[in-house]
């Protein structure tokens, strides 16, 4: 749904975060957050924002954005709007792809803190401030006004998703057998779960914990808040492109084991680089149009997280400016990298209709780009893994119900039992989060 947007009122001060942003999380309910390393951004409310489906959902966004910004009343302090974004995996999902802008903005980086206030209308900060549960002292600290609020979850329970263990079996199979056909070199199919709780899932403390536990990943949230048709979650390794003026940067992610096993066994399996090769020329093809440089590393290094080990290559590059000297927009390069073949498989088209043939859902948001981007046109887009998403269902007495996925890379050499277990091993992030055991 794509509305006129309105113009933007914009202050920004530096201020004093006592203990950091992730100790911040669990006394708020974001309706975005972006964090690494202790590091990124916090959104609180909804200033304006906007929705869109189907081919077109990437450039829908993007008009509404160049809009805003050319609207915008930045003010005093010379600060652009930031924007959180997720996109829908595909052009046929029926889930909307969105794009807010937070009406609170608390961001850290460098070890600095700065606070962006943006309304849609002249208004006192304590005001704004104290609509989201937060006070700014005299001395230049922002503090939660409200204890986080308990985290029940002792009637949350796990349940099967669209396919039954079995029936991803047999798509895995069905996989390999358009493989060894020569339909496609890679599939990636996805499965999910469901979690019901009959109390309310702070998501708030629910992020605390993601980005406590996994430092080394993105921890992302677009969406939550009153009149948002989904809130999107996780903790996601893999980056799809990090833009910073002309230089982008692109984290790629193939090829997964257990942490039970060795590092070597990673390094050594032929099966496994097969399968990162495969996504890193993917995106190399798909970013070269838009790049006057790329480089990737020779060989993958190895990336280990607490619960797996990934074969890794980071990839970088100078985006390519057009005739009249402007550079893509972040929505446009991030149109152009997705889907990569660590998330949908090789060759695209194809791979991409096997995957609404096998898998029998929906994906959503599920490993689509999700990210932030600002006026300037620095952005970074994740994909969107180790995550799930709410959907609007809600108990009488508050509850929730959460639909979480994960995927696996079929290659030729690929044993169908094997893919299943590592899907579970990517399951559990969100669920040890949610107190579940998988």
């Amino acid at each position: 749904m794509i509305s006129a947007p309105p113009s933007l009122h914009i202050t920004a001060r530096d201020v004093d975060l006592p203990g950091g942003l992730v100790a911040l999380l669990p006394h708020l309910n974001p309706s975005g957050t972006w964090i690494r390393g202790g590091e990124g951004m916090i959104g609180l409310g909804i200033a304006a924002s906007t929705t869109a489906t189907g081919q077109g959902r990437f450039d829908s966004l993007s008009v509404f954005w160049d809009s805003l910004i050319e609207s915008r009343a930045a003010g005093e302090s010379g600060h652009g709007p930031v924007a959180l974004v997720s996109v829908a995996f595909s052009k046929d999902s029926e889930s909307a792809s969105q794009l807010l802008v937070p009406e609170v903005l608390i961001r850290r980086e460098g070890g600095k803190t700065t606070l962006l206030l943006i309304t849609d209308r002249p208004e006192p900060d304590a005001q704004v401030l104290d609509r989201h549960g937060l006070w700014l002292e005299p001395t230049g600290g922002l503090r939660a006004t409200h204890p986080a609020p308990a985290a029940d979850l002792s009637e949350a329970r796990l349940l099967p998703g669209i396919q039954s263990e079995r029936q991803y079996l047999s798509a895995i199979a069905a996989g390999l057998s358009a493989i060894h056909d020569g339909t496609v070199d890679k599939l990636v199919l996805a499965r999910d779960v469901l979690v019901t709780a009959e109390a309310p899932v702070p998501i708030g403390t629910l992020l605390s914990r993601l980005a406590t536990e996994y430092p080394q990943t993105w921890t992302y949230c677009v969406g939550a808040g009153p009149g948002v048709p989904q809130t999107l979650l996780g903790a996601t390794p893999e980056m799809l492109v990090r833009l910073r003026g002309t230089q982008l940067s692109s984290r790629v992610l193939a090829g997964t084991i257990d942490r039970a096993q060795r590092t070597s066994t990673l390094v050594r399996d032929a099966k496994q680089h097969r399968e990162h090769d495969l996504a890193v020329t993917s995106l190399l093809e798909q970013l070269r149009p838009i790049t006057d440089t790329l480089q990737s590393p020779t060989e993958p290094s190895v990336l280990q997280l607490p619960n797996v080990y990934h074969l890794a290559s980071d990839i970088s590059g100078k985006l390519a400016a057009d005739s009249s000297g402007r550079l893509p927009s972040p929505l446009k390069v991030a149109e152009a990298a997705h889907p990569t073949a660590a998330v949908c498989g090789t060759p695209t088209t194809t791979a991409a209709d096997l995957i609404a043939q096998l898998e029998g859902m929906d994906r959503g948001p599920y490993a689509g780009p999700v990210g932030w981007m600002d006026a300037e046109g620095n952005a970074d887009f994740g994909i969107a893994l180790r995550g799930g998403v709410f959907e609007d269902d809600v108990t009488p007495a508050g509850g929730r119900r959460l639909r979480i996925f994960a995927g696996c890379g079929v290659v030729a050499g690929s044993e169908p039992e094997s893919e299943l277990a590592e899907t579970k091993v990517k399951l559990k992030p969100m669920l040890w989060a949610l107190g579940l055991d998988p």
